[in-house]
This record gives C-alpha cells, sequence and structure tokens, in this order.
C-alpha cells in the first residue's frame, strides 16, 4: 500500500477582534486493506484505493474578552472504491480470497455550517448558543468530479440543531454559609 497527501491552512488576523482561517487537506490512499462489510455474519475485508477532500473555512469575531461570534464552514468527502477481490480472515491473520462479489464502493459526505456564540458573564460561568445546518450523504456513486458531487450532496435533506447551554460556577465556600 503506499499513500500521499498535502495540507494548506493559512490564517489572517484582520485586528484583534476579527480572524479568518482556511483549511485545505487532501490524502490519497492505493491498494489499503480495510474491512467492507459481512457475508453470513462472517467480516468481509476488500483491497481498495480511497481520496479524501476536507475543507474548513471558519472566522471568529471577539466582541471583548468574554464574547465572541464564530462561523465555520466544513465539506468531508470520501471517495472510497475497492478492487474485485475480496477476502475472509483466516486463522493465521493473513486475508485468503472468498467469492464475495457485492459493490461495496462508498461516497461519503458532510457538510456543516456552524454558527457559536460565547459569552463568559461572570467567572468561571459561560452561556453558549449553538446552530448548526447539516448536510450527510453516504452512496455508491463514486467517480464523480468535486463540482457533480457537491450538486448531489445539496440534494439531500439538510438537519437543522439549536443548543443552548448554560454553565454557571457556584463557590461552594460561599454557598455553604447561606445553607
Amino acid at each position: 500500500r503506499s499513500a500521499f497527501g498535502f495540507n494548506f491552512s493559512p490564517r489572517y488576523r484582520f485586528s484583534n477582534q476579527l480572524s479568518f482561517s482556511y483549511g485545505f487537506n487532501f490524502n490519497k490512499n492505493f491498494n489499503e486493506e480495510g474491512y467492507t462489510t459481512e457475508d453470513n455474519n462472517i467480516p468481509v475485508f476488500g483491497r481498495r484505493d480511497r481520496k479524501t477532500f476536507n475543507n474548513t473555512i471558519s472566522t471568529k469575531y471577539n466582541f471583548s474578552v468574554k464574547s465572541s461570534l464564530s462561523l465555520t464552514f466544513r465539506h468531508n468527502w470520501s471517495d472510497v472504491r475497492y478492487q474485485a477481490q475480496f477476502y475472509d480472515l483466516g486463522s493465521n491473520g493473513y486475508l485468503v480470497p472468498n467469492s464475495f462479489n457485492e459493490n461495496q464502493d462508498i461516497n461519503f459526505n458532510s457538510w456543516n455550517i456552524d454558527l457559536n456564540y460565547f459569552w463568559q458573564f461572570a467567572p468561571g460561568s459561560q452561556l453558549i448558543a449553538f446552530y448548526r445546518n447539516s448536510i450527510f450523504s453516504v452512496n455508491e456513486n463514486t467517480g464523480q468530479d468535486f463540482f457533480s458531487n457537491l450538486d448531489n450532496l445539496f440534494n439531500e435533506p439538510k438537519q437543522h440543531i439549536f443548543s443552548l447551554r448554560l454553565v454557571y460556577f457556584i463557590d461552594y465556600n460561599k454557598a455553604k454559609n447561606i445553607f
């Protein structure tokens, strides 16, 4: 097996309040072994070629040292293509060819947009508001170019998540005197 990859991640700070970063990561693996599925409750392995792209764009604005707003876009895409021969795990730990022949190719995508507000309103106490818009896709449509893959991803249903978290620090030494 062999692999190569690269990472590109520039960051720019416009001021003490505003910063921006972009991250791109690409990995390509050839002829690696991996678990595919189960056939009659027996694990099936295969040799595969896998390429993975990760794109991240983030920006953060600090209103003060105790309050900030951040926005992050993330896209993760993995394209996995299995070779025609599949394997069982032999008793000696080596892979033994088998007759399994179902398509196990995988096209995996996840897309997230995160908006996060953080406020430290007292020492050790925080209010965190979080919103996520996400899209997720797993199918067998391997071999697509980047933009065709992205078009297909945006046809999937979107999921919206909102979370509000309040953390309040109670000083035990002061609280025990109240009771």
